[in-house]
């Protein structure tokens, strides 16, 4: 056995599709709705790029892995309507749940806004960081 951290595309797939044959056959009859990408953009008037929310969904729960809004829009409600668009996708493909992180400085205060629940703060960062996880039933 060999320990090496050169990697290849090829052994990306074989890795992922080894641990999705593995839950998939612990986690039956989830498997149905196994994972999907939802993303939604915001954009100006003139089609420049202002912010957008990328999800992935797994086993009906949604998770949010990025959303951002330009500083110059932030606060006009833009990430909660950007929320409330992938929640909406997700529901209607049969999603239940919907999670999310986000650390000290970026928007622990922005998701309970939004319905979210925080389950877990995880602290022992560098400079008193801590992470912060969410939930939310749809």
């Amino acid at each position: 056995m060999i320990i090496t951290s050169e990697w290849t595309d090829q052994d990306t797939r074989i890795i992922c599709d080894g641990l999705i044959r593995h839950n998939r056959s612990h986690a039956r009859p989830l498997d149905e709705q196994w994972s999907e990408t939802i993303n939604v953009i915001l954009k100006t008037d003139d089609g420049q790029v202002a912010g957008g929310i990328m999800c992935n969904m797994f086993m009906y729960t949604l998770d949010i892995d990025v959303l951002w809004v330009d500083e110059k829009y932030r606060s006009q409600g833009y990430g909660a309507r950007l929320i409330e668009e992938a929640e909406r996708i997700a529901k209607g493909k049969g999603c239940i749940m919907v999670i999310t992180s986000t650390f000290s400085y970026q928007a622990p205060r922005f998701y309970p806004k939004c319905g979210y629940e925080t389950y877990a703060v995880l602290e022992g960062f560098p400079e008193g960081i801590k992470l912060y996880r969410f939930k939310k039933l749809l």
